[in-house]
């Protein structure tokens, strides 16, 4: 009782200096990162577990990954340089350390839970037995079972994410109903899921509908989907979480990049997330569970983000209690990143346009106005483009709105960035409307008048294509592709697609681009040797009009 009394009275004095150890809460909104794979690249960017946890920024974290399955064998795990030792005659991580600093963070009331997939690696189940068995694998290294090889010694993890980025959703479903039952002595194992944005998720979309999990770290990045356009498309998860998933207590996460170079797109700067963060927070009580990160490696080298990330998330505003509000910060040897603020998205009822911009700053978001405009109508910024109905675009040109149809099967789609429009293959249609600078969830508040770009279906992949921007003479994409089978990408990848005539591609990220006539080929490097899904940013010029997006009938991926 006495230990106890004096807890009591620590609390309240951190309490009244504005600063509370981090700890996980299930009736609050908690802070997750993604730890292990230093996806920084440098050789001091990714500390140790322990000393993240010991920041007191941090609820859970979630160590990334255990990436080669190998059903009835020894799995396979890559954590990067925090831990580069093996059993002796095997492939398997030994990580006696990582097992002490698990206990550190336990003990700091901050959950570990051990990340399954990943974009590199190979792994998927067959079969709902090999599911079964593969969760009395997890079981027998990582919780309370027999195995003489456990990676982190005694150490056990409080829970399993699934961050399935390919393959096919057979047996994860068993999975997770043996991996509960083998856990069960722990009443607050965690079992969540990473599906990416656009729903349904092409491969956890069926695991998640049919078995519950109790949370899902939805990745609003790399995609169309992301925080910083106008499709951000919380409100569909949500409206799933309510609705259909198994588990009506499931929490959804806002999943984000940690810094510019983190993701290909949909890094939202700080200023940013003080708009969104709390409208979710607001909006989504019962629903919303916080904030996840990629990675903690990014974060915590990008200046004051984590800082004050975990301070807005765990204060009043961001759904927490105002008693976790940390006023401390963490300074890093590294610069601070910039980051260019993102464009304004407005209201769902509206379509968000603004003219496009050759520079490298955001544009400024332009209000329309309360219908969609028509040729000939009266317009004041020269160069701009808008989407207008139909599925057909608008320019500005000498004070007068020129309409222009957009291709055959195509529509009108705002890029990712909300700065500009393109004409893509997509489902839904616009509904133009007055727009507020002023309110930054566009698709949270409502889901009419959307306008969702097609996946991109070829044999054994599924990619999403997302302009992120584009203006009159340029445009730059990010291509998502997963694997929908267990066999994964190798190490390089060939892509092939008929580019339309006034579009020429010119280059790629880690590759090369021949392109004769329409015909396009790009020889993407796979930074692994095996790999679940890989992710391209893609760049061209424009000849005339606006960027138009490949024909999905004419992907290949080789």
């Amino acid at each position: 009782m006495l230990f106890r009394t004096i807890g009591f009275a620590v609390a309240a004095l951190l309490a009244s200096n504005g600063v509370v150890q981090a700890a996980f809460s299930s009736s609050s909104p908690n802070v997750m990162y993604y730890w292990g794979q230093n996806s920084a690249g440098g050789s001091s960017t990714q500390e140790s577990l322990a000393s993240y946890c010991e920041k007191n920024q941090v609820d859970v974290v979630l160590l990334s990954f255990l990436h080669i399955f190998n059903v009835g064998g020894l799995p396979g795990i890559n954590l990067s340089n925090a831990c580069e030792t093996y059993f002796d005659g095997t492939t398997l991580l030994n990580c006696p350390s990582i097992g002490t600093d698990i206990k550190t963070c336990q003990s700091k009331g901050v959950k570990i839970v051990l990340s399954l997939g990943g974009a590199a690696g190979s792994y998927g189940f067959s079969s709902d037995a090999q599911g079964q068995t593969f969760a009395q694998t997890i079981w027998d290294m990582f919780g309370g079972g027999s195995a003489a090889k456990k990676p982190f010694g005694d150490a056990q993890i409080d829970g399993v994410d699934l961050d399935i980025e390919g393959g096919s959703s057979a047996g994860y479903a068993a999975f997770v109903t043996a991996v509960r039952s083998k856990f069960a002595s722990n009443p607050n194992f965690l079992v969540g899921a990473a599906p990416q944005c656009p729903f349904p998720d092409a491969i956890l979309g069926s695991v998640i509908n049919s078995v519950g999990v109790d949370y899902v770290n939805v990745q609003f990045y790399n995609n169309y989907c992301s925080a910083v356009g106008n499709s951000f498309n919380f409100d569909t998860w949500a409206n799933w979480a309510t609705s259909t998933s198994p588990n009506k207590n499931v929490k959804v996460y806002f999943t984000i990049p940690g810094s510019t170079t983190a993701a290909g797109s949909g890094y939202a700067p700080m200023s940013t997330l003080k708009t969104i963060v709390p409208q979710l927070a607001s909006k989504y009580p019962g629903v919303y569970g916080g904030v996840s990160v990629w990675d903690a490696s990014q974060a915590f080298t990008n200046g004051n983000f984590a800082s004050e990330l975990y301070s807005l998330v765990k204060g009043s505003g961001g759904g927490g209690s105002p008693s976790t509000t940390k006023t401390s910060t963490t300074t890093t040897s590294s610069a601070t990143k910039t980051s260019t603020t993102a464009a304004v998205p407005s209201n769902s009822s509206s379509t968000t346009t603004v003219a496009p911009t050759t520079s490298s700053s955001a544009a400024t978001p332009t209000q329309t106005s309360s219908t969609c405009v028509s040729a000939g109508q009266t317009c004041t910024t020269s160069g701009q483009y808008v989407c207008t109905s139909g599925g057909a675009y608008a320019v500005c040109n000498h004070g007068k709105w020129s309409v222009t149809s957009c291709p055959s099967g195509t529509a009108c789609i705002t890029t990712s960035d909300g700065a500009s429009i393109y004409c893509g293959y997509a489902t839904g249609s616009n509904t133009c409307a007055s727009v507020s600078s002023n309110e930054i969830l566009r698709m949270t508040l409502g889901s009419t008048g959307r306008v969702i770009p097609k996946a991109y279906q070829a044999s054994q992949v599924s990619a999403q294509l997302t302009v992120a921007s584009a203006d009159a003479e340029s445009f730059e994409l990010v291509l998502n592709a997963r694997r929908v089978v267990d066999t994964p990408f190798q190490k390089q990848v060939t892509i092939e697609f008929t580019a339309p005539k006034n579009v020429k591609f010119t280059s790629v990220e880690d590759g090369s681009v021949r392109q004769t006539g329409s015909r396009v080929r790009i020889q993407a490097q796979n930074a692994y040797n095996e790999s679940m899904s890989i992710v391209r940013t893609i760049k061209g010029s424009i000849g005339s009009g606006v960027f138009v997006a490949p024909n999905p009938v004419s992907m290949r991926f080789k």
